[in-house]
């Protein structure tokens, strides 16, 4: 009987969170929030993360795109939205399908290994994944899950943080999400702490292998990972990255600068437009309007590999305007 009440209690709370997601998705909910998310509002943010813990045991184990996960059972973000199964949907199945093309993926920033995992469950025989987390608390899962998933010989795991240059590397802890940990203190929210990690670059850590896919989502550092990856990106990796203006200015790399040394390298670089499971090319100055990114609209992919370019073709879109 227990089991049964889980398993009702549990499926209650899945369907309400993804009723919640599908109604803040909506064209109305955009239109009054002006682009926000009602997540944002602080009583729906309790809201929806009790209705998550009455269907989901802290700490416990779920199944996302295949793989198992654990997280910090604080978390009311990631966690939440794995367990619901819409988790980054499209940038995840963008990432596995460009991962199962093989070669070395990479993934910077790594948290729990959502992107790790699923990506190398995915690798063909010879590809390998080398994940960066340099969080205490996220590092103890990503491991976990990482052989939870008998992934241990396709992913080579670095406890370092990635940036410009070799040294260490001070990260503000978000008291509110596993996700928002950041190099800057205004990133993190109210009530973080910090830790010092050692702090490697791209080039050091890969030097003449390279990668074929790098995923950077490090919470406005991005900037400072690419310029210390001069000769990586010489091989033109396709590179999937978050883009967060105010984050990245926070950290003191703005969104304009990592765009410049993005379209230095790639000729083809895309927005990606979640509410539409779409690729949109971007020429530049696209990204200089202030309505260019939001909600929804906040991942970019460069591609330059004619196999990466083929496997995105069925979802590029119209061109921006």
């Amino acid at each position: 009987m227990s089991q049964l009440i889980g398993r009702l209690r549990r499926t209650l709370a899945v369907r309400t969170m993804r009723a919640a997601r599908a109604a803040n998705r909506s064209k109305l909910a955009r239109t009054l929030l002006r682009g926000r998310s009602v997540r944002g509002l602080p009583l729906v943010n309790t809201l929806y993360h009790s209705v998550f813990r009455l269907g989901v045991a802290p700490g416990a184990e779920v199944v996302y795109r295949g793989v198992r996960l654990t997280g910090p059972a604080w978390d009311n973000t990631i966690m939440p939205s794995i367990s619901g199964g819409y988790y980054e949907q499209f940038e995840v199945s963008l990432f596995e399908r460009l991962a199962a093309l093989g070669g070395h993926v990479v993934d910077v920033g790594a948290n729990i290994g959502v992107y790790a995992c699923t990506g190398a469950a995915r690798l063909p025989e010879g590809g390998r994944l080398t994940a960066f987390e340099p969080v205490p608390e996220n590092l103890g899962h990503l491991r976990a899950n990482v052989t939870r998933n008998g992934l241990d010989d396709r992913v080579e795991i670095a406890a370092v943080a990635v940036g410009e240059s070799a040294g260490e590397l001070t990260l503000h802890l978000s008291a509110e999400q596993s996700g928002k940990h950041s190099a800057d203190a205004r990133n993190a929210g109210p009530g973080a702490s910090s830790v010092t990690v050692p702090m490697t670059t791209l080039d050091e850590r890969l030097g003449d292998a390279g990668a074929d896919l790098v995923k950077i989502d490090v919470e406005g550092y991005e900037g400072f990972v690419l310029r210390g990856a001069p000769t990586t990106l010489a091989a033109e990796p396709t590179l999937m990255f978050e883009l967060h203006p105010e984050l990245q200015a926070n950290c003191g790399f703005p969104a304009g600068d990592l765009l410049d040394l993005v379209y230095s390298t790639y000729e083809r670089v895309f927005l990606i437009d979640e509410l539409h499971d779409t690729l949109i090319p971007c020429e530049r100055a696209y990204f200089d309007r202030p309505d260019a990114v939001g909600l929804y609209r906040s991942n970019v992919i460069a591609a330059a590999r004619p196999a990466h370019l083929a496997e995105l073709t069925a979802y590029i879109g119209p061109a921006s305007a």
